[in-house]
Formats: C-alpha cells, sequence, structure tokens
C-alpha cells in the first residue's frame, strides 16, 4: 500500500496515515533504523516524534512526501500495531 498519491505532486494518503502511528524509517542504503511516532500529517509532509540513540535525547523528523515517492526514505507504519504497512526505499 502506497503512503503517497497525486499525479503531478506527490502527497500524503490521509486515509491510510494518520497521527498517532507508530513508525519505523531510515534513508534509502542507511543502516540506521528511527523508531517513532506520527505527531503531524500534513499533504506534504509528515512529522516524527523519535528517540535519537547516540545521546537518548527526542527529536522531531520531517519526511517530505515528494522524498518518500523517490524512495529517499523506507518506512514502515502501523496504525493498529497489527497490521504493518511498507514503502520501499530506492
Amino acid at each position: 500500500m502506497a503512503m503517497t498519491t497525486g499525479i503531478n505532486v506527490a502527497v500524503f494518503d490521509r486515509g491510510i496515515i494518520n497521527r498517532g502511528d507508530g513508525i519505523r524509517f531510515r534513508r534509502a542504503g542507511s543502516t540506521e533504523f528511527r523508531n517513532g511516532v506520527i505527531t503531524k500529517v500534513s499533504d506534504a509532509q509528515i512529522e516524527v516524534l523519535h528517540t535519537n540513540i547516540q545521546n537518548n535525547a527526542t527529536s522531531f523528523t520531517q519526511i517530505n512526501a515528494a522524498d518518500v515517492a523517490v524512495g529517499v526514505w523506507e518506512v514502515w507504519w502501523t496504525t493498529d500495531f497489527i497490521t504493518v504497512n511498507y514503502q520501499p526505499g530506492a
């Protein structure tokens, strides 16, 4: 299931990705995963609250729909923690 839609401009499909969803993501080709919670969803961007492993601090990461559509990010997300959706990277 693709998390982005759109013909000319990529946008997040708000019917399948929501605020409060659990998320696991990494840059395509990277070995470092980040786990967190989606705190904000707009058409062009999602904002994720996650823990930074290096210094045990909480951090926000913004993920753009255009970057997801071209494969910059590899993303797993779940609403119910039973069904896990996957958006592959490049």
